[in-house]
């Protein structure tokens, strides 16, 4: 059911306008639809068609000449309008040598197509985006600023001959909107890319979210949905950055892209809730754990909880150590997945073990990867997998989801898809031992209860999702694996 009952738009000198609960809010329930305004590229992105938005390489529209990657897609409502303006101005793509790195003339599109729908639809434009916050001023003391003048406001106005029609501080706007509100979502093809929905872009940022969203890639129509039951007069909340960052990351994140210094009850507390997302193992004593003093000031001394030790260290020593891991991670996260996507990830545990805290944020993001990665690559196979090579799965799964019943409670995607990597060693190990004669029929059942639930709660999260991405694909896997289960523990 869409919309109108079910939230309240309200205002405060902390958010700004935000959305608020005009009723108790069930968990899963859908709260509201919203269509895009605009869906495009997202700057530096490499050439993709602008279509659907799949790589290209050397095809382009034989209209325009800009990427296309088929008849089909030159027909595709989102490039018609563009298409023209390019063909009437004589501006064409220029010829790329490497069509995998980025590609800044695509930078104009997505802003190009924004200020095409104010022209299409004022009315909308004025009721739903010209509200939208672009943050001008701050803005302009960036070097994205001249930036966007050179690639963006001079190209759309002086090449493509549409001065007349939009003026540079208009061009400057419709940059800033995108920059604040877009939110990235994955193309039909899987790749990334962004949208701006004016209705989603109210809702107020938190780094424990009531919120969940999901992208219907026929139409790229978002569905906002209750992660949590959520009581009326509460604010609903999304979250603006990956879940699985250290609280310097995250705000510096926050104040870079979206203007505002978050200072949430996750962000404002040194262990993030308990989770200790963010704490390090002092090496300098045995007992004492290095927290932030003010995880509110990104420069705010950090130093060791045991009294006696006096280890301390600066704000900006820390950010620079996590930025040195943080690309480390990054180099083996761009390893194909394979046995050494396994080794390596396994190796970084290994060499950080003794500086972070085992739940730390860098640490557990690897173990993510791991949960998924452990019986699904070649030589590691599920089926393949030592009993203490199941166990380590399986303890990395149920570290991801304790952190998520803090930081990301209820129905998330991230938690539906950890379920469903979770029952696969469950079921084996209980297997294993009943195979080996150490557990009788009636210990088998009960040991094979957990895993179906595991299938039933990933199936209900999951088959939500747009049912060709990957995780809607996973969850009707889920949902047929929870009844052959059952089936065979009825057949016993």
């Amino acid at each position: 059911m869409d919309g109108i009952c079910h939230y309240s738009v309200s205002q405060n000198d902390k958010y700004g306008r935000y959305l608020t609960a005009k009723k108790d809010i069930e968990r899963g329930e859908v709260i509201f639809s919203d269509l895009p305004v605009v869906v495009g590229p997202k700057p530096d992105t490499p050439p993709l068609c602008l279509g659907c938005y799949c790589p290209v390489e050397q095809t382009v529209c034989s209209h325009c000449s800009w990427p296309i990657c088929s008849p089909a897609c030159e027909q595709d409502p989102h490039h018609q309008l563009e298409c023209e303006i390019f063909q009437a101005s004589n501006v064409k793509f220029q010829n790329v040598e490497d069509w995998t790195a980025p590609a800044t003339q695509l930078d104009c599109i997505t802003p190009l197509r924004l200020l095409l729908a104010k022209e299409k639809d004022p009315i909308r434009w004025q009721k739903e985006v010209d509200t939208l916050e672009s943050h001008t001023e701050e803005r302009k003391k960036r070097p994205t600023w001249e930036v966007d003048e050179v690639n963006i406001v001079n190209f759309l106005r002086d090449h493509c001959k549409l001065g007349d029609r939009f003026s540079k501080e208009l061009v400057q706007k419709v940059c800033g909107i995108l920059e604040v509100n877009a939110v990235e979502i994955p193309s039909r093809g899987g790749f990334s890319i962004r949208a701006v929905y004016p209705r989603l872009a109210l809702a107020a940022h938190s780094c424990v979210p009531n919120l969940v969203h999901t992208i219907l890639q026929n139409n790229y129509q978002v569905q906002v949905r209750a992660a949590i039951p959520i009581k009326s007069g509460e604010a609903l909340h999304l979250c603006y950055t990956h879940a699985l960052t250290p609280t310097i990351f995250r705000r510096e994140y926050l104040m870079e892209s979206k203007f505002f210094a978050c200072e949430c009850p996750r962000c404002a507390d040194p262990t993030e809730l308990g989770t200790h997302l963010s704490t390090l193992k002092c090496n300098k004593c045995d007992n004492g754990v290095i927290l932030s003093t003010n995880p509110l000031d990104n420069d705010a001394e950090w130093q060791c909880t045991e009294k006696n030790c006096g280890f301390k260290t600066s704000g900006a020593a820390m950010k620079k150590m996590l930025s040195v891991v943080q690309q480390e991670i990054d180099q083996v996260d761009a390893i194909e997945p394979g046995p050494k996507a396994i080794e390596m990830r396994e190796q970084l545990l290994n060499k950080f073990k003794s500086v972070f805290h085992p739940r730390h944020s860098l640490l557990l993001s690897v173990k993510h990867s791991l949960a998924q990665l452990y019986g699904r690559v070649e030589e590691y196979s599920i089926d393949e997998l030592p009993d203490l090579m199941l166990e380590r799965k399986a303890g990395f799964c149920r570290l991801v989801l304790q952190a998520l019943d803090v930081i990301l409670p209820g129905d998330s995607r991230m938690r539906g898809m950890m379920l469903y990597e979770l029952h696969a060693p469950l079921m084996f190990m209980a297997r294993n031992e009943y195979s080996a004669g150490l557990i009788n029929k009636d210990k088998l059942k009960d040991k094979l209860q957990e895993p179906i639930q595991c299938l039933a709660d990933a199936a209900r999260i999951l088959m939500r999702e747009d049912p060709q991405s990957p995780e809607g694909i996973t969850g009707n896997i889920a949902h047929q694996s929870m009844e052959q289960l059952k089936a065979s523990l009825e057949s016993l």
